[in-house]
């Protein structure tokens, strides 16, 4: 146990609610693990009995088909939270979670997770709302997919990365310094790279933002959003 794990916990929703004394309860269970840059941190189908924290880092959520076609879910960062929904109802992982820059987690086994939230109905109503906000973001990633254009989906991307970086750096929300690459960006679009790259340029035309390598500068949000259904 350490006073750097009981500081990451303070800021996972999941457990930001608990008193010092829970918290040192909780980081007397957790495990450190570093994962390097692309390493695969656990397979879509894979069995799982781990919850995962991230402490520092980017990792992504992805499904595959079986022709290995790559769908971007969702990007999590440090505070962040993974794992949750096979550590609940005991079923193999539902997608495969992939380290894009080095990252550090904090690891808890399903037993001791399943004893705290026993002991804690807190932490389990916490999960609760994490889980339906998170299934509530999905559903609006599904009707995007189905319902929104290309331009919409690139759009709907390039807002959720000024969501997330809002959070982190109000000042800079508009400033997007990616740390992963512009296919990967496309995958969560679900466009090719070239579709994604073609959108970029003509939304720079239109003068709503600009490229400079691998920052996007956001300079017209609005105009984003009106791609959006």
């Amino acid at each position: 146990m350490s006073a750097n794990s009981i500081s990451t916990l303070k800021k996972v929703t999941l457990f930001s609610a608990l008193d010092e004394v829970l918290l040192q309860e909780v980081a007397s269970i957790t495990t450190e693990k570093l994962y390097k840059k692309n390493e695969v941190i656990f397979h879509q189908g894979d069995p799982g009995s781990v919850l995962f924290i991230l402490k520092s880092g980017v990792v992504k959520i992805s499904l595959f088909d079986q022709d290995n076609n790559e769908a971007i879910l969702k990007m999590l960062y440090e505070n962040d939270f993974f794992g949750e929904m096979s550590l609940l109802d005991g079923h193999f992982r539902s997608a495969t979670i992939t380290a894009l820059e080095t990252c550090k987690a904090l690891r808890i086994k399903r037993e001791d997770f399943i004893r705290l939230i026993k002991e804690y109905p807190s932490m389990a109503f916490n999960m609760l709302i994490t889980v339906s906000r998170r299934l509530r973001k999905a559903d609006e990633k599904i009707a995007s997919l189905t319902f929104s254009d290309s331009y919409g989906r690139v759009a709907q991307v390039l807002l959720d990365l000024i969501e997330k970086k809002r959070e982190e750096e109000p000042s800079l929300a508009h400033v997007l310094a990616l740390s992963f690459s512009r296919q990967e960006l496309a995958n969560m679009a679900g466009v090719s790279s070239e579709t994604f790259t073609r959108i970029l340029h003509e939304f720079q035309i239109r003068g709503c933002l600009k490229v400079e390598g691998r920052n996007i500068l956001v300079l017209d949000e609005a105009v984003l959003k009106r791609e959006v259904i």
